[in-house]
């Protein structure tokens, strides 16, 4: 599957007899490494195949992170530049780039980061590896224009995806000002390790709670008979800014699949998923040859750290809730047509 830049790193998931991808699928362009959404890698990578982040193993194609958006969209389209349904009347989004210096205490451990509106949407996450002392990671569409924001990061120690007072895991946050005006190649902040545990209103994001409000996810698929033995591509994604939160591929048996998507939903939201059935093989979903799907999650409000739960069928749908042709997002849109 081609097309996920990385940066806003979901999740990506290995599916019942499916595979995980090598480098992140959705990943964002990494300098040192990133991951892409659900689960990031620490790769470094380039726009490439598709995928999505986790945290730890990477997604297909490019650096693991979230969503991108390069590739080319179903029916030759040459340009993702647009909202779904083509109802935006301009670019709300532009790209974020994180520059992080000061971190040798952390040489060669990985961060979990994540960004969003201030204390409100997420809208990207991933993981980057620390060399030298230092990372870069790049959310695409990572920051929204006119809005206050914020960047949190985690070094998980126990590795149990919460960040606990006394687990010796380590924090740290970046409070960035609106701009209606950023450079034309996309915002860049610079961070240090701080070690900070709490946002610039004074909320705590080191209370046992999911980091940055983000849980793993488990998408199981029912009523795929007819296709046992292909192979089902799949990307979940936020409805704010179509960064990819988590992306994987598995084969098809007994007429179902599974994915795990580490970090691959944030909590109290809705969320898209997208999905083809490989029918050709080629990898890119091909709207007169493939099968697509789509389901919008619930807003999911689970108090505890558990995985959220959702199932697919075979529904054969190709446009999502606001009229975004699944072969596209499949395909590489972050903001499809």
């Amino acid at each position: 599957m081609s097309g996920f830049v990385g940066g806003n790193g979901g999740s990506t998931a290995t599916g019942t007899a499916g595979t995980t991808g090598a480098a992140g699928a959705t990943g964002s362009t990494g300098g040192v490494g990133v991951t892409g959404a659900a689960g990031a890698t620490d790769t470094a990578g380039t726009s490439g195949a598709a995928g999505g982040s986790t945290m730890g193993a990477a997604g297909r194609g490019g650096s693991a992170g979230g969503a991108g958006a390069s590739g080319t969209p179903d029916g030759g389209v040459s340009t993702c530049e647009v909202g779904d349904a083509g109802s935006a009347t301009g670019p709300s989004f532009v790209d974020l780039s994180v520059l992080a210096s000061g971190f040798p205490e952390h040489e060669g451990e990985t961060a979990f980061l994540v960004t969003r509106v201030a204390g409100d949407q997420v809208l990207g996450t991933g993981s980057a590896r620390v060399t030298g002392g230092a990372f870069m990671f790049r959310f695409p569409k990572g920051y929204k224009l006119s809005a206050n924001q914020e960047i949190l990061w985690l070094f998980d120690e126990d590795g149990d995806g919460l960040c606990r007072e006394g687990d010796g895991d380590h924090t740290g946050y970046v409070f960035v000002n609106a701009s209606d005006s950023p450079p034309p190649g996309g915002l860049e902040v610079a961070i240090s390790d701080n070690h900070a545990r709490t946002t610039s209103r004074g909320f705590s994001f080191c209370n046992n709670t999911p980091f940055g409000d983000m849980l793993d996810m488990d998408i199981t698929g029912i009523g795929f008979d007819a296709h046992n033995g292909r192979t089902v591509h799949l990307v979940t994604r936020t409805i704010a800014n179509g960064a990819v939160f988590g992306s994987g591929d598995a084969t098809i048996e007994g007429g179902g699949f599974a994915f795990h998507l580490r970090k691959g939903f944030q909590r109290f939201t809705y969320q898209e998923i997208f999905f083809f059935i490989d029918i050709d093989g080629d990898g890119r979903c091909a709207s007169e040859t493939d099968h697509t799907g789509y389901v919008l999650t619930p807003a999911f409000t689970p108090t505890m750290n558990m995985p959220v739960k959702m199932q697919v069928m075979d529904n054969h749908v190709a446009l999502s809730a606001r009229g975004a042709s699944v072969c596209a997002v499949m395909n590489g849109c972050q903001l499809a047509p």
